[in-house]
């Protein structure tokens, strides 16, 4: 990681530019596993059904 934010500041990106790309990349990572869970929960309860 430190590799990359070298790289990007030697580049010109600034801190408040990296900090938008980490909270853009968090959200889409805990979008996943929140759909992730929702569907965990889903076959639960499908197989709780069967039962």
């Amino acid at each position: 990681m430190d590799y990359y934010l070298g790289v990007a500041k030697a580049e010109g990106i600034t801190g408040e530019e990296i900090g938008a790309v980490q909270a853009v990349v968090m959200a889409v990572s805990a979008g996943r596993v929140n759909a992730q869970m929702r569907e965990a929960e889903r076959r639960f309860r499908s197989s709780e059904k069967k039962e």
